[in-house]
């Protein structure tokens, strides 16, 4: 009898505990259901963006290539992967990490209110960085690994009470979370900034205690970035490999990074301005009516409030908040600083996508301490709102492109066969020049939502050098139509295109589109 009862306790406690845990981080689970509905049709209709996504498709294996770009814990995470990359697993992966990524940050701001903990959650996952980060699905759990490893180091450091095991352990993981992505550094700088805003703001935490975050947080990432050169250093040698020349990777160095930090730094604020006011990317429904305007509007009337509100305090400590603030964008592109050649790619906008909700953890704290806190919190969360519907349905845009592209362009390439079956060309021994791109005939339809698709998701589009249409037409042809053709570049092909005679060959459908030329066939589709 007192076994049972020994067992039936446990059994309680652990079924108590365990209901407290999901209690705890039911937000989580919310959000995760919330990106597995957002990106249903990315999933159902296995969905890759124009460029590397349709290159790689649903197999890939990490070597030298991503080794020379600086990324060498992601060969290890694709043996664990053994590079399978299909979905709906693969996103259903990456939406999970994005989303316990997101459920630590609400941790880190100690956020007990969970409607803003979803509402900041569900801003990240809906952000076309996110989308963009699916669309490239051969790589999108290590996108998605970096995020919450860039995040829990801020976590380890700010949350953990000793001060070397800490530093040490968030150093480690900064160093992974940099060899899987590097961008991902604006992330934990972005939320270091924050967090020492809130400190800032409540009055009650003393000089010494901000000062001990401040220097935990510094330490780790400088011990992180190290680590990550040394450990870059030596997979380099053991897999005799050097850093690529792509984004002048094999320029990098310290000394480097602060010559240029004047010239970085100003960089920094021109992509968080391009990024929020002009149309670098399209990232909302709504940014061409000022909604992100509105919305730091509001941030700049909450961040007077708190900064008044300090001044009457402190003075001294007002300007530290007042300067951090303006820090902020800088530590968004964190990137930029040590990177000093490279612009800011779609993919590498999560940072940035993370400003807003990063402001509204430290909106959280200012506007609980004021008078007509009620009313400012629902303005700040009707524009909020607003933001996330804009965002929502761009993303269905973006999907929708990458759906609406591949039905033109696999069609197009089906017909093309069917065409060269007839002209007794259809042979994997040839090789396949193809003239143009499918967006530029004008038998590629799609609907008027494509235009306001961002360009990674115009399948069909943009492939501006022979290098890359060699790429995307081999990829139409592998993935969407199951056929092994060889796809040569025209850079590769030039003697057969001028024999060809190019100038006086019909467009794809007219007849006479397809010329053969010894081993080669050209087609020119426009």
């Amino acid at each position: 009898m007192k076994f049972r009862s020994y067992i039936n306790n446990n059994l309680m406690q652990l079924w108590k505990g365990s209901l407290k845990l999901i209690k705890k981080y039911s937000a989580c689970t919310l959000v995760c259901i919330f990106g597995l509905v957002l990106y249903s049709q990315l999933m159902t209709h296995q969905l890759v963006n124009a460029y590397d996504g349709l290159w790689e498709y649903t197999y890939h294996s990490a070597g030298k290539w991503e080794l020379s770009l600086g990324r060498w814990f992601w060969l290890y995470l694709d043996k664990i992967r053994f590079g399978i990359n299909n979905d709906p697993w693969t996103s259903i992966l990456t939406i999970s990490l994005f989303s316990i990524g997101m459920c630590v940050m609400s941790d880190i701001f100690c956020l007990e209110d969970k409607k803003v903990s979803l509402l900041i959650s569900a801003l990240f996952i809906s952000s076309t960085a996110v989308s963009v980060s699916l669309s490239y699905r051969y790589m999108s759990p290590i996108f998605g690994l970096a995020f919450l490893l860039s995040v829990l180091a801020v976590w380890v450091v700010l949350k953990m009470d000793k001060i070397v095991l800490p530093i040490l352990l968030g150093s480690f993981i900064i160093a992974l979370s940099m060899g899987a992505y590097q961008a991902y550094l604006g992330c934990t700088c972005l939320i270091i900034v924050g967090y020492l805003l809130c400190q800032l703001y409540c009055t009650d935490v003393q000089w010494k205690q901000i000062g001990i975050y401040f220097g935990k947080s510094a330490a780790m990432v400088s011990i992180g970035g190290i680590l990550y050169v040394l450990l870059l250093k030596i997979h380099l040698i053991v897999f005799q490999t050097s850093m690529s020349s792509y984004n002048r990777a094999d320029t990098y160095s310290l000394l480097n990074s602060v010559k240029k930090l004047p010239v970085t730094i100003k960089n920094a604020y021109s992509m968080f301005a391009m990024y929020f006011f002009k149309d670098l990317y399209r990232t909302n429904m709504l940014q061409s009516y000022k909604i992100y305007f509105v919305l730091f509007i509001f941030a700049g009337v909450i961040i007077t409030i708190g900064f008044i509100h300090i001044w009457c305090k402190n003075r001294i400590r007002a300007i530290c908040f007042l300067v951090l603030t303006i820090l902020s964008p800088v530590a968004a592109n964190a990137v930029v600083l040590i990177a000093t050649d490279t612009g800011v790619s779609i993919q590498m906008t999560a940072p940035l996508a993370l400003i807003i909700p990063v402001f509204l953890c430290i909106a959280s704290k200012v506007v609980s301490h004021i008078k007509m806190s009620l009313l400012i919190q629902v303005a700040v969360g009707a524009a909020s709102m607003v933001v996330l519907w804009g965002s929502i349905y761009q993303v269905q845009v973006d999907q929708n492109a990458m759906y609406e592209g591949r039905i033109a362009a696999s069609t197009m390439a089906e017909e093309i066969l069917h065409e060269l079956a007839e002209e007794k060309c259809l042979d994997p021994d040839l090789r396949y020049c193809f003239v143009g791109i499918p967006a530029g005939n004008r038998m590629f339809y799609v609907s008027d939502a494509y235009a306001y698709a961002n360009n990674y998701a115009m399948i069909g589009v943009g492939w501006t050098d022979p290098s890359s249409s060699m790429k995307s037409w081999r990829g139409i042809f592998h993935y969407f139509c199951g056929v092994n053709i060889n796809v040569w570049s025209t850079d590769s092909c030039k003697d057969e295109i001028a024999g060809a005679d190019i100038e006086n060959m019909t467009v794809y459908p007219m007849k006479g589109y397809i010329k053969q030329v010894g081993d080669v066939v050209v087609i020119k589709v426009n």
